[in-house]
């Protein structure tokens, strides 16, 4: 049996654009950092946001208004 490279050319994995899913990836973060509370609206359920200021984490809850960030930790 011999190697047969066209199989390999039209694998999708093997083809991938990496550098464009890292990019990709970064632009989704779910983490938000930020000093004072949050006052966006929440791009996604499960998001976080990092209050530098008042050392408070909150996490979204829904995607409908700023009042979804639900305050989690605070020190």
């Amino acid at each position: 049996m011999t190697w047969d490279d066209s199989k390999i050319a039209q694998d999708d994995f093997a083809s991938a654009d990496w550098n464009a899913m890292v990019t990709d990836q970064k632009a989704r973060s779910k983490v938000s950092i930020g000093a004072g509370p949050p006052s966006s609206t929440p791009t996604m359920v499960g998001a976080m946001y990092i209050d530098t200021s008042a050392s408070k984490i909150y996490i979204a809850t829904g995607t409908s208004g700023s009042s979804d960030w639900k305050k989690v930790l605070s020190q």
